[in-house]
């Protein structure tokens, strides 16, 4: 495949953030690592330069769960989401049992650090999207099947799930992730994998 010139890569007319995760720690110096955020608030900071995340650094115990550095307490999270959402708990349990998360947490995470990454992601409009479908119709002639959930929806509903999942995922957002990522009102998420790298960006 012809290497992606990441720097100046703006493919559907739209700013992609480069998503890695590292089970090391990376010789990374040009980068900001952040502490208490949220992960969908992260992905606004690499707007100013790359970004590093690890343990320490999320706050979100949805993120901490998708990423797998707080699967156990699965009990408080249900908790404060219920807290949160108007969903009853049982639907809330169902509702997490199926959420993609990290069974193996990654030392850190990298936000538009050098090398070639894991997967993108980029807030798209609509109209964006659908350029983006015929790409991947034109190419694979096969319809696009995306699971949809308002919660840990940034962080497990693209991050983690086209990662695992070795897909493209879609996303509207949850409440938390529109406000603290300054999502647009028309954006939806959208993240690709390594694996389709070649058929949107080569």
């Amino acid at each position: 495949m012809k290497k992606i010139d990441w720097d100046r890569m703006h493919k559907f007319n739209t700013h992609w953030i480069k998503i890695k995760f590292f089970n090391y720690k990376p010789d990374i110096n040009n980068a900001k690592v952040l502490k208490n955020v949220r992960f969908c608030e992260a992905t606004k900071e690499v707007a100013f330069q790359a970004v590093l995340l690890d343990n320490e650094s999320i706050s979100c115990p949805g993120a901490r769960y998708a990423f797998g550095w707080d699967i156990q307490n699965k009990h408080k999270l249900l908790a404060r989401c219920y807290d949160k959402q108007n969903i009853q708990k049982n639907t809330l349990k169902s509702i997490l049992s199926q959420a993609p998360y990290f069974k193996k947490p990654p030392r850190f995470i990298g936000l538009n650090t050098e090398g070639e990454p894991d997967l993108v992601m980029s807030y798209m409009s609509a109209e964006k999207i659908v350029n983006l479908m015929q790409t991947y119709h034109n190419i694979s002639g096969k319809n696009l099947d995306i699971s949809l959930c308002s919660m840990m929806s940034i962080c497990g509903g693209v991050a983690v799930r086209s990662y695992l999942e070795k897909d493209i995922s879609i996303s509207f957002g949850c409440y938390d992730s529109r406000k603290f990522a300054d999502m647009r009102r028309e954006n939806l998420a959208v993240g690709i994998p390594k694996k389709f790298f070649e058929i949107f960006f080569d």
